[in-house]
């Protein structure tokens, strides 16, 4: 029987580290929400929108490529679209290296699909890996708008982002497009 305490304790021990660690964030944004403004042609609307994410102090690294991504975004007049994992791997720009996020992506993603660029790495020079360290910052971006216009995220437009990585609790990301959409870029935290 005391055998059996050794291990009912032992067990106990387990499930309760587990349990803290899926109930404390992995992940946490690590800078402003940034949007690529088309502001060409009458209504000016969101192209991609970048979300920069680190690792909070005392995490593991993250598998980036078994982190699902939620998004939603609700224009003024009610419609919506939704995916529940518009994550996807596309190997020529997916955790590259970047300056410019819209420059890296280009016309590479369909509306809510979502890619991770590195804004810092001690990796390779162009690209990094799957693994979110430690002193690391990605950004997850992701298309807004429909590339043929029948979908466009105006001002006024609800967007929200979960970031569910395989340890940890998820993050969500919820911002309003401002109201003015004049420059290039937006930063989504300021309206």
């Amino acid at each position: 029987t005391l055998n059996m305490g050794m291990f009912a304790t032992q067990k106990t021990k387990e499930i309760m580290a587990r349990a803290y660690e899926e109930s404390t964030r992995a992940i946490d944004i690590a800078g402003n929400v940034i949007a690529a403004v088309n502001t060409t042609g009458g209504v000016k609307y969101l192209e991609l929108v970048a979300i920069p994410i680190k690792l909070t102090a005392g995490a593991r690294p993250i598998d980036l490529n078994k982190t699902a991504v939620a998004i939603t975004i609700i224009l003024p007049n009610g419609s919506a679209k939704h995916t529940d994992n518009g994550y996807i791997y596309n190997g020529s720009v997916t955790f590259n290296k970047t300056t410019n996020f819209k420059d890296t992506v280009g016309t590479q993603l369909n509306l809510l699909n979502a890619t991770w660029l590195y804004a810092r790495t001690d990796e390779d020079t162009n690209k990094g890996d799957e693994l979110l360290e430690p002193g690391e910052i990605v950004l997850l971006v992701f298309n807004a708008s429909d590339k043929d216009g029948g979908f466009k995220t105006v001002a006024y437009s609800r967007i929200i982002v979960e970031i569910k990585p395989p340890q940890g609790a998820s993050v969500t990301v919820e911002r309003v497009v401002p109201p003015k959409l004049d420059s290039e870029y937006v930063d989504l935290d300021i309206g």
